[in-house]
């Protein structure tokens, strides 16, 4: 019961996330690809070596792409990742971390001085360029919680930036879309492109959407 609550907050927050582009942001709406099935969804998990959690699942089976000149339509124009992409960068962000570990070994350091840069059950979701993963935010399979990553290591979130639930992050986008006045960061648009305020860039013609 508790994944078919989980799925159907998902789905109506991407609803309310499409309905939203479909009327204000024609060029992403345009943009936006289908969802993956089942078969490749299952793929990623026999890569990764574990379940990936339902709302997950669900965005995955939801959408792909929506990327309009590099950016995509997620709060501060980040890019979902494609599932391809997902288990190349999963498998390179570990291959990091076995460095860092074989380097910490080597040189005896203290374990409270050892680097962490991934964790076996993170796993990538968005990133914050289209064909640049070095920086994005995974979700932890463990406690379904998102946080950042940077290129080679990781900063612990702090009570005045707190981590998201993928269920409360798309319904945080829903709401931000919908009721602008509020958000943190404005949505607008660049020709029928939505681009947040903070990621206007030098000489477009950026205008405040109206919800």
């Amino acid at each position: 019961m508790t994944d078919d609550i989980t799925g159907r907050q998902v789905t109506d927050a991407w609803r309310r996330i499409e309905g939203w582009l479909r009327e204000h942001a024609p060029a992403t709406y345009a943009a936006l690809g289908p969802g993956a099935d089942d078969e490749q969804i299952n793929a990623v998990e026999n890569a990764l070596g574990f379940a990936v959690p339902v709302e997950l699942r669900m965005l995955w089976g939801l959408v792909s792409g929506g990327n309009v000149k590099g950016r995509g339509p997620w709060r501060d124009n980040n890019n979902l990742i494609s599932l391809d992409e997902v288990i190349g960068h999963y498998r390179l962000k570990l291959k990091i971390q076995a460095d860092l570990d074989e380097n910490h070994e080597k040189f005896a350091r203290l374990e409270e001085d050892r680097a962490i840069a991934w964790q076996r059950l993170w796993i990538p979701v968005f990133s914050t360029r289209v064909y640049d993963t070095s920086h994005g935010a995974f979700l932890d399979a463990g406690n379904g919680l998102m946080w950042k990553w940077t290129r080679y290591a990781y900063i612990p979130p702090t009570d005045k930036d707190p981590q998201d639930s993928i269920v409360t992050y798309m319904e945080d986008l829903a709401d931000a879309l919908e009721y602008p006045a509020l958000a943190e960061d404005t949505p607008g648009l660049v020709e029928g492109a939505l681009v947040w305020r903070s990621c206007v860039r030098a000489g477009e013609d950026w205008r405040a959407s109206l919800g």
